[in-house]
């Protein structure tokens, strides 16, 4: 096949249309379809051109749509940490599409297009493995406005939701590229289809289906002042002080459970008592379920925790936040053990911030059955959108509810199909709150919590045969053929 032969001009310039994509894609606060089309551009231009040069392409594209986060990761991060997350991810991408060109131009055949969906499903299975920043920056999150798209989580995990959408990308550019001269092009693109509909017509089935559920009310409330060392006595029994009016406020309008965000002051032992103490008191004369999250600074440790009062004041649950922010928090103790508590009969799961963007976390609760998890967080502003839905997907790929009270951040109550139930945005004194109706559905694990990341590794699987097995068997093939040929 003869195929035409776009310029190094024109094959910057999707580069770069790619790039501006990803950059619509990747951010923090990311728009949904930019990721569905910005590998379209970048592929078929990878498909014209030489190995170097598409591997320098994609690494164009990558930094382009990175670079929406760098400031980000500098300030959360640090400059070496931004520099080096930056570059893993442009190599990452400069191998998918370098695999997905290889593939495609060694041959004809339709197992081609499915070398790069499958490949980005298995990085992103593997890196939620071994990061140690979990799920983060996972191209699945890019479609948590695509309501329908990421419903097929609960089934199979986040890795099917960015298969689907590379799967897209990947036969429309090869569709492009080659058109009708693939080796059964109904199989080819026919595959793609119905997976595709499979895919989306299995979301839209699940968000019909959904029924009407019992609720609770729930508020939520943060100020973003926090009382650490430094900060005036009078200052913080302002802070304190302001959310004990809004707990009273809260229950006032009918509010069951009251949550509060992580880390609202650093105690020491002494004043650890006297604020439990205090907010016991609080819980019991608002009658409220309340959920405080402190930093309690022990002479040979620090733990960040998270309270859990009921409404006559009983301490029901001392959780202890499991998965810290790497330097940030590395003076703190991580804690060990999922929590649940009962709230007027209904198994409720315990979490802080950090917690939920790790799938292994997120399933030992889908586990335990709760529908509903209660999560204190704190923020760094320019990430609430994507703190949130990150919680929210959790809740998706398990079957539960999440209240996340975020300082610095969004207050954010999701349903279990990831919708956004309230959402308002926090403030300093006197602060921001607001009152939800929490949806309480069954207390049943999805098949994604009983069964766990069978669909990703299968993709490790999967590209492991279409990156070194298929390639061999079909390069000795060609050698027995040649050799038969003498």
């Amino acid at each position: 096949m003869n195929r035409p032969t776009l310029s190094r001009a024109v094959r910057i310039v999707l580069a770069v249309l790619a790039g501006i994509l990803f950059h619509f894609a990747l951010r923090l606060t990311p728009w949904w379809p930019a990721a569905w089309l910005a590998p379209i551009p970048l592929l078929v231009a990878a498909f014209h051109a030489g190995g170097s040069e598409a591997r320098l392409l994609a690494w164009l594209a990558a930094a382009i749509g990175l670079s929406s986060n760098f400031t980000y990761y500098l300030t959360t991060a640090g400059p070496p940490a931004a520099v080096v997350v930056m570059l893993l991810q442009m190599l990452l991408w400069g191998y998918l599409v370098g695999r997905a060109r290889a593939a495609v131009l060694a041959r004809p055949a339709w197992p081609a297009i499915f070398v790069f969906p499958v490949l980005l499903a298995a990085f992103a299975t593997l890196i939620a493995r071994i990061s140690p920043h979990g799920t983060w920056g996972s191209y699945a999150y890019t479609q948590m406005d695509a309501v329908p798209v990421i419903q097929i989580a609960s089934v199979l995990g986040a890795p099917a939701i960015e298969f689907l959408v590379a799967l897209f990308a990947s036969t429309a550019a090869v569709a492009i590229y080659r058109g009708r001269q693939m080796e059964r092009p109904w199989l080819a693109y026919g595959l793609p289809v119905v997976l595709l509909a499979a895919g989306l017509g299995f979301g839209e089935l699940r968000l019909r289906r959904a029924g009407i559920e019992p609720t609770v009310k729930v508020g939520v409330a943060s100020i973003d002042d926090f009382i650490g060392g430094r900060v005036p006595a009078d200052h913080a029994e302002a802070v304190w002080r302001g959310y004990d009016e809004t707990v009273a406020r809260l229950a006032a309008r009918g509010a069951r459970i009251v949550v509060l965000p992580e880390k609202i002051g650093a105690l020491s032992e002494d004043e650890a008592a006297r604020r439990q103490a205090h907010l016991a008191s609080l819980a019991r004369g608002a009658g409220v379920y309340l959920m405080v999250g402190v930093q309690l600074n022990h002479p040979h440790q620090k733990d960040n925790v998270a309270w859990l009062f009921s409404p006559a004041g009983e301490l029901l649950a001392e959780y202890h936040k499991q998965h810290m922010v790497p330097h940030l928090e590395g003076d703190l103790t991580p804690g060990n053990e999922e929590m649940v508590r009962q709230i007027d009969g209904t198994p409720f799961g315990l979490a802080i911030c950090r917690d939920m963007i790790f799938t292994s976390f997120g399933r030992s609760y889908g586990l335990l059955g709760v529908p509903a998890m209660l999560a204190p967080a704190w923020d760094f502003y320019r990430d609430a959108w994507m703190a949130s839905n990150v919680a929210a997907l959790r809740g998706v790929e398990n079957g539960y509810a999440v209240v996340r009270a975020g300082r610095e951040s969004y207050l954010n109550v999701s349903d279990r199909y990831g919708r956004t139930v309230a959402r308002r945005r926090s403030d300093f004194l006197p602060g921001s709150s607001l009152l939800a109706d929490l949806p309480i559905g069954p207390a049943a694990p999805t098949f994604y919590a009983r069964h766990g990341d069978i669909f990703g590794w299968l993709m490790v699987a999967a590209s492991i045969w279409l990156v070194f097995v298929q390639p061999a068997m079909a390069k000795r093939s060609r050698a027995a053929y040649r050799e038969a040929q003498k």
